[in-house]
């Protein structure tokens, strides 16, 4: 087994995310690219309301628990 084959199957993060603030896990946070202002997001998986700054939006994977549905679907407002 070479370098190449190591390689092979890179995959880079295309989603942003944010690591909600109970759970600890990474959420979507249905923007498409990123965010100038604060979001108020909703974690699918616990239901929790909060507010996030720019700052805490980075490119990731959403936690495999979230689903697909979670993905395609945006549960967020934005906040002026």
């Amino acid at each position: 087994m070479g370098m190449h084959y190591c390689m092979q199957g890179k995959i880079k993060p295309t989603h942003f995310v944010v690591t909600c603030k109970r759970c600890q896990r990474a959420v979507p946070a249905g923007v498409a690219e990123f965010p100038a202002n604060n979001l108020t997001l909703e974690c699918p998986l616990c239901g929790e309301l909060r507010r996030y700054r720019p700052s805490e939006v980075y490119l990731g994977f959403p936690s495999p628990l979230v689903g697909e549905q979670f993905s395609t679907v945006q549960r967020r407002r934005r906040t002026p």
